[in-house]
C-alpha cells in the first residue's frame, strides 16, 4: 500500500488552557491513526497563546516540532470559532522531508536581516534535497513585512514557493502571537521548508476591482506615501468619497477595508492591494505594506459579492495547482478585512471550499493582518509578494 501524508485534526473550545490541548491533541491523535507524529501546526485566539499550552501540546505529541501562531478566529471543518484552540497533526512517509526554524525579534530596522535568518535556518537541515515550498508565520504588526520577504527570498529564491500568514489579534493591533516549540514570540516568526515527494496547489485571490484613473505615487517611502499626482495623497480618497481629511480620518477603517490602494505590477493579472493603517494631518497616508515610488495605483472598491467569486477563483486555481493529483490537508490563510467585509457570510467562504474539496478533506486555518504568496499562481513561478485583503489557499498532498 502507498504510503500518504497522514493528517488529524483537533479543536477544542474549553476555557481551561491545559485541557483546551488535551482536548484538541487527543481529537488529533483519534483521527490520525498513526503512532509516528512528525509535525504539529497550531492555530488559536489570542486567549490560548501559552507557554502552558505549547509545552502540552508538545508532551503529548512527543515533542516534535510546533509551529503556529494566533488569529482573532479560528477555520476547521467544524466552523469558524472566535475562541478556539486548533491543532493540526502530521505523519509524512519516507520520502518527504521537512525542516522548522524561528526568529525570535523581528525589528523594522532589521527586518530584511531577520528574513535572511530565518531563510537560512530553513534551508540548512535540507541542503542536499530537493525543496518545493515554505510556509510562514509572522508577527502581524511587523513593520516591515516587505523587507523580511525579501530577506527570506534571498535565500530560498526570488521564485521559491512561499505561502504565508501574518498572526492577528482580536482586532486590537496590540500583540499577536507566533508559536515554536514551547515559546510563544510576540515579535518574530517561524515556518517550515517542505521537500521531496510532495505536490501542492495554490490559489490567491482578493475580488476588489479598480476605480477611476491611473495614478502615480510621486513621492513616497516603504509605506508611507506622502504623494500621488504631486499632491497630498489623501487627497485621491478626499475627491473620490467628497470629504475632508476630517471626516477621512473618522471613517478610516471602513474606507481601508472598502477602498485599499491596488498597485498594478507589470506582468501581473492582480492588482497588489494596500490597506491605510493611518491618515497624517499633511495628508500623507501610512499604509500596511510597501507602495514604491513612480508606480501606478488605483482606488479599489470591494463587495461581498466579489468577495465570494474571488473565493471560488482562488479554489479552481488550487484544483489546476494539483494537475489531477489528490492532496491530504488544506490550508486557509485568509484576510480579517475579508471577514470584517463579509460578516455573517464569512461562514460562506467555508462552505464553499468544503464542497469543492469534500466534507472529510482536514481543513485548518486563520484570519491574518496580512499574507504571503504569489500574485500569479500558475506554476508557483514569479516573487512573493506581500499582501492585505487577500486570500490564499494551500492544498498539499504526498
Amino acid at each position: 500500500m502507498k504510503m500518504t501524508i497522514r493528517v488529524g485534526i483537533g479543536l477544542s473550545t474549553e476555557k481551561d488552557l491545559q485541557q483546551a490541548a488535551r482536548d484538541a491533541v487527543s481529537q488529533a491523535r483519534a483521527s490520525i491513526h498513526v503512532q509516528k507524529l512528525d509535525l504539529a501546526i497550531v492555530f488559536s485566539s489570542v486567549e490560548y497563546a501559552h507557554p502552558l499550552v505549547l509545552s502540552t501540546i508538545s508532551s503529548l505529541s512527543g515533542a516534535i516540532p510546533v509551529v503556529g501562531c494566533s488569529s482573532l478566529a479560528v477555520i476547521s471543518n467544524q466552523g469558524i470559532f472566535k475562541h478556539a484552540l486548533a491543532v493540526l497533526l502530521l505523519s509524512f512517509p519516507e520520502g518527504i522531508y521537512f525542516n522548522a526554524a524561528a526568529v525570535r525579534k523581528v525589528s523594522a530596522e532589521g527586518a530584511g536581516f531577520a528574513g535572511g535568518e530565518l531563510g537560512e535556518k530553513l534551508s540548512y537541515a535540507l541542503k542536499n534535497i530537493r525543496r518545493d515550498l515554505s510556509v510562514i508565520f509572522s508577527n502581524g504588526l511587523m513593520r516591515d513585512g516587505a523587507g523580511f520577504l525579501s530577506g527570506i527570498q534571498e535565500k530560498l529564491g526570488r521564485s521559491f514557493p512561499l505561502a504565508g500568514a501574518s498572526a492577528s489579534d482580536n482586532l486590537a493591533f496590540k500583540k499577536t502571537y507566533q508559536y515554536f516549540g514551547e515559546e510563544v514570540l510576540t515579535s518574530g516568526a517561524c515556518g517550515i521548508l517542505l521537500g521531496g515527494k510532495i505536490n501542492f496547489g495554490l490559489g490567491v485571490k482578493h475580488g476588489w476591482k479598480p476605480l477611476g484613473k491611473p495614478r502615480y505615487v510621486t513621492k513616497a517611502g516603504g509605506g508611507t506615501v506622502e504623494k500621488i499626482d504631486n499632491v497630498p495623497a489623501a487627497n485621491i480618497y478626499c475627491e473620490y468619497l467628497a470629504c475632508d481629511l476630517k471626516q477621512l480620518k473618522k471613517e478610516l477603517r471602513r474606507i481601508s477595508i472598502l477602498y485599499p490602494i491596488g498597485i498594478y505590477l507589470s506582468g501581473e493579472e492582480e492588482y497588489l492591494l494596500r490597506n491605510i493603517l493611518s491618515i497624517e494631518d499633511n495628508g500623507t497616508l501610512v499604509f500596511q505594506g510597501d507602495v514604491p515610488e513612480n508606480c501606478m495605483v488605483r482606488l479599489m472598491i470591494g463587495t461581498k459579492e466579489s468577495c465570494l467569486s474571488a473565493t471560488q477563483q482562488a479554489i479552481e486555481e488550487v484544483k489546476k495547482g494539483l494537475f489531477g493529483r489528490p492532496c491530504n490537508f488544506l490550508l486557509v490563510f485568509d484576510s480579517v478585512s475579508r471577514y470584517t467585509l463579509l460578516g455573517r457570510q464569512a461562514p460562506q467562504e467555508l462552505e464553499m471550499i468544503k464542497e469543492k474539496f469534500g466534507r472529510d478533506m482536514p481543513i485548518m486555518g486563520l484570519y491574518t493582518y496580512g499574507e504571503q504568496a504569489p500574485l500569479k499562481a500558475v506554476n508557483y513561478q514569479g516573487k512573493t509578494y506581500f499582501h492585505n485583503q487577500t486570500l490564499t489557499l494551500l492544498a498539499i498532498g504526498g
